[in-house]
């Protein structure tokens, strides 16, 4: 916990960094979708691709500081890390729709 903060500032901060991806999740759905949508096979195979080796960087660092003990779900300063690992997995989840 940052100095000054309490409890009740790092519920608040998470709470916000969701907020902030959930409305990006729903601005990113149809721009990203309309992009898909515009590629070839090919393309399309190779954003999943990317978009899936991207997830599993972010994932990795997630399981290991889990593996540590870190609960990072829990953890305010780890907020950042679940909202990068929450947008990576919707733009997998994306391109798999378009495969």
């Amino acid at each position: 916990m940052m100095l000054g903060m309490t409890n009740t500032d790092d519920d608040l901060a998470l709470a916000q960094h969701q907020a902030a991806v959930m409305a990006l999740l729903d601005d990113l759905d149809r721009h990203d979708r309309d992009g898909l949508a515009a590629l070839t096979v090919e393309q399309r195979q190779a954003q999943l691709l990317a978009r899936q080796e991207l997830y599993r960087f972010v994932d990795r660092i997630w399981e290991d500081a889990k593996a540590r003990g870190l609960n990072p779900a829990m953890r305010p300063e780890w907020s950042s890390w679940a909202a990068l690992r929450d947008l990576t997995g919707a733009l997998v989840a994306h391109a798999e729709q378009h495969d």
